[in-house]
């Protein structure tokens, strides 16, 4: 389980900047790395990173509405005071049974 202080709006944040990160990574392979082969392995794993980032950033945008977040398969915990009122009997039910 991930820090409580880590909530869905504050991952999407951190998943901006690590998205940024790996934007500048790829501006360095492309002026530091010559061998073209070595240069492209590190190019689409950087970029696969990069979306796989993306997606999870999606899902925590959704996640919200029905009270189950995760990342990379860790809980991520939404505060109290930002649950929505919407959100699914069922899901708050399902998560406090899986628990």
């Amino acid at each position: 389980m991930l820090p409580t202080w880590l909530d869905p709006e504050t991952l999407q944040w951190v998943i901006l900047v690590a998205i940024a990160v790996l934007l500048y990574l790829m501006y360095v392979v492309a002026r530091t790395i010559r061998r073209a082969l070595t240069r492209f392995l590190m190019f689409v794993l950087l970029a696969g990173v990069g979306l796989s980032l993306w997606v999870q950033r999606e899902d925590l945008r959704d996640c919200v509405d029905t009270c189950a977040c995760s990342l990379y398969g860790q809980d991520v915990e939404i505060p109290e005071e930002e649950r929505l009122e919407r959100c699914a009997p069922q899901a708050l039910a399902a998560r406090s049974g899986a628990a």
